[in-house]
């Protein structure tokens, strides 16, 4: 991602808690205190959790943040360690590029059925699986990029 993506990404997470918190107080409220809970708030605390959960995946994944294992890249040479490294990268960014593919079939499958309580479309919600998607493609077609670069730079 780019910084200016990136940020944005950060900023639309720390909006997206500060609703849930603001959800699930007001159910805390409307339920022990008033006695009369609202269905709409838990509901809409899942889904942007969902969003959160998933936008904050991409960040990891442009960040570097996930974990990996290195038994093989530890052993090879840096310019072999960082061509695997590549075609890992760029395997991953294909795999992320069709779950954004099959996200957005879901999603558009699910446009017409409405949530439970918000009777919202559940593509909404489902939405959060191709946007995610398509910012881990990214952030790894980039990576692939420059570590096959970076392998070609330290061979010659």
């Amino acid at each position: 991602m780019t910084r200016a993506l990136d940020r944005a990404v950060g900023a639309l997470c720390a909006a997206l808690m500060a609703a849930i918190t603001v959800a699930v107080c007001f159910q805390v409220v409307t339920r022990y205190v008033f006695r009369h809970p609202f269905d709409w708030p838990e509901e809409l605390a899942r889904y942007l959790f969902v969003w959160v959960a998933l936008l904050g995946a991409a960040l990891g994944v442009d960040r570097g943040a996930h974990f990996s294992i290195d038994l093989l890249t530890a052993r090879l040479p840096p310019a072999a360690a960082a061509r695997l490294a590549a075609a890992v990268d760029a395997l991953l960014a294909a795999f992320a590029a069709l779950l954004a593919w099959e996200g957005t079939l879901l999603a558009w499958g699910v446009r017409d059925q409405p949530s439970a309580a918000m009777e919202i479309s559940m593509a909404w919600p489902y939405a959060a699986v191709p946007v995610a998607a398509l910012l881990m493609a990214r952030s790894l077609a980039a990576g692939a990029v420059r570590r096959w670069r970076a392998a070609g730079r330290d061979r010659g």
